[in-house]
């Protein structure tokens, strides 16, 4: 089974949980790679999505958003998770 850990990030943190995910992943003997969701180009290449993005003010990062408006029925059909990374509020 092939996984995409796609994501979109401000400052990093979200790419480091979303290659951790994929890290382990891997160590259950899947094939999965952490990929930012803006340069994903053929996400019908995956049977399975896990997708997360940091939010700001409530609403994720446009890349994440606009990798799951414009992937939407495929990631219905099939098994996705999605995360937020939540930004610590100051």
């Amino acid at each position: 089974m092939r996984i995409l850990v796609a994501y979109a990030t401000r400052h990093g943190a979200t790419r480091g949980i979303a290659e951790r995910i994929a890290e382990r992943l891997r160590g259950h003997g899947l094939d999965a790679e952490a990929r930012p969701a803006a340069e994903v180009r053929d996400a019908a290449a995956y049977d399975a999505y896990v997708v997360g993005a940091a939010a700001y003010m409530f609403h994720w990062l446009g890349d994440a958003t606009k990798f799951v408006e414009g992937n939407r029925d495929l990631l219905a059909a099939r098994p996705t998770w999605l995360f937020p990374r939540t930004a610590n509020p100051r």
